[in-house]
């Protein structure tokens, strides 16, 4: 603050140049406020008076100053903490390897580590080069069994086969086609819906490898869906759950002001729990599930089915594999028909020939042979339900051909005239059987010369008998 004469003198001086900067051009007059500092003069006396308690006093806020500063030294020196962070970093060069040799060292350890997963991507690719490899493997072997064997799926009716037929028919010959009904289940056209045996059984593989495929695909998706699930529900009801509370502490409260209480409250503080909350929040530590991409489930269906389509197509899409060499190879294709032609001709007499013989056999011993074995009795078991359920449509005839099986109407039922026979036929198995029943007629009757086994016989049986007849009657001691 100043003595009280050197606050006056200041306040004098403060004065004129307020009064030098308001009165402008007459900024002389302001001198006039010198006469002020003649009232000041007496304030030096004041001065004289305080100059010995002044110096007094100064000194004693000295000392208490310094103390205090003592004090606040101390009381760094009680709290003082020094915290050392020591960090030692060592860094060895071996210039014995270059840089490229470290950077090859650690590319086969990773290798190393990743062994079998790069074993599992060359297997996939290799055998991706396989697959293809088999396809040209397939069609070279179709190839070369299709030129060197005219019996190898010789059983699809073409155009060759059509035109060759209607060649022998202007010369007189009898025509091929269409196909009886027996011959039917063995031979058919190209685009026929109806599978060979070779197809079937191709088709059953395939399907065993693809049920086994979309299983496992299942499988893992059930598997991936089910781990979202359970993390769902476990997050559900987290997030439903109370917090938990927090325990109890024993808190150290401060009261008062000043410098100490600070530094004492600060110190309490430090002590206590870094939460102030009296409930814990659980639930950041629940698990959050991503949510499926059901998308992919989508594509992986539509891969399923789309494959399950090409299992199914494949059989139809091979056939064009004959149209294909019947394309490049015309005069092959020409020999297949010819082979193809000859072999159902020769064939149509001897299977009518063979189910006739069986229809005969079959009646000759069900009519008195009672005991039977197991297999024919659950064979017969079985014909009788296919036979059920081919009859259960209402479009269908309740009556069938006895050796074609083809369905009869009043126009062309041909029943045997023999009391208490049960062979009906239609009209072109009772053409070709010189209109005579094969159950109850013998064979030389109704044409089936390779099949006499009527004899006569010289013994007490006038009648005349088979040799299977004869056979039983020898073997079981009894007329049949």
């Amino acid at each position: 603050m100043g003595t009280p004469w050197a606050r006056c003198k200041k306040t004098a001086h403060h004065a004129m140049i307020r009064c030098q900067a308001k009165m402008g051009v007459f900024k002389a007059l302001c001198h006039a406020t010198k006469l002020f500092l003649a009232l000041c003069y007496p304030a030096k006396i004041i001065d004289v008076f305080c100059s010995g308690y002044w110096d007094l006093s100064w000194g004693l806020l000295d000392k208490i100053s310094e103390r205090y500063r003592e004090f606040v030294r101390h009381i760094e020196e009680m709290f003082d903490a020094n915290i050392t962070f020591e960090h030692e970093f060592f860094f060895d060069t071996n210039s014995s390897k270059s840089l490229a040799d470290v950077g090859e060292e650690i590319i086969q350890d990773i290798n190393k580590r990743l062994s079998s997963f790069i074993f599992l991507s060359s297997f996939v690719d290799i055998l991706c080069w396989v697959m293809v490899v088999t396809v040209f493997f397939k069609a070279t072997i179709f190839y070369l069994r299709y030129m060197h064997s005219r019996q190898f799926q010789n059983v699809f009716l073409t155009k060759i086969l059509s035109d060759i037929d209607r060649r022998h028919e202007k010369h007189g010959y009898d025509p091929l086609l269409p196909l009886h009904q027996l011959e039917r289940a063995k031979y058919m056209k190209l685009t026929s819906l109806r599978l060979t045996l070779f197809e079937f059984v191709s088709i059953v593989e395939n399907a065993c490898f693809m049920a086994t495929t979309c299983l496992q695909l299942f499988a893992i998706c059930f598997l991936d869906y089910g781990l979202f699930w359970l993390l769902e529900t476990m997050s559900f009801h987290g997030h439903q759950e109370t917090g938990l509370e927090v325990p109890a502490y024993v808190d150290l409260e401060i009261k008062g002001g000043g410098f100490v209480a600070d530094v004492m409250r600060g110190i309490a503080n430090a002590f206590r729990p870094l939460t102030q909350k009296s409930i814990l929040d659980v639930n950041p530590c629940i698990p959050l599930p991503v949510k499926p991409d059901y998308a992919e489930y989508l594509i992986i269906l539509l891969l399923c089915l789309l494959a399950w389509l090409i299992l199914l197509a494949e059989p139809y899409i091979l056939r064009t594999r004959h149209l294909i060499m019947a394309y490049f190879y015309p005069k092959r294709a020409k020999e297949r028909g010819m082979f193809l032609y000859n072999m159902i001709s020769e064939d149509r007499t001897s299977i009518f020939k063979f189910v006739r013989r069986r229809k005969r056999n079959e009646f000759n011993h069900t009519r008195n042979v009672k005991h039977t074995r197991k297999f024919t009795w659950l064979n017969n078991r079985f014909s009788s339900l296919i036979y059920m359920c081919s009859c259960c449509s209402c479009c269908q005839s309740t009556e069938r051909c006895t050796i074609c099986g083809r369905s009869l109407t009043l126009s062309n039922r041909n029943p045997c005239d023999t009391p208490g026979c049960k062979g009906v036929y239609c009209g072109k198995c009772f053409e070709k059987s010189h209109n005579k029943c094969c159950l109850c007629n013998r064979p030389v009757d109704y044409g089936d010369f390779s099949d006499v086994t009527e004899v006569d016989d010289s013994s007490d049986y006038s009648e005349k008998e088979s040799f299977s007849e004869r056979q039983y009657r020898k073997t079981c001691g009894g007329q049949r």
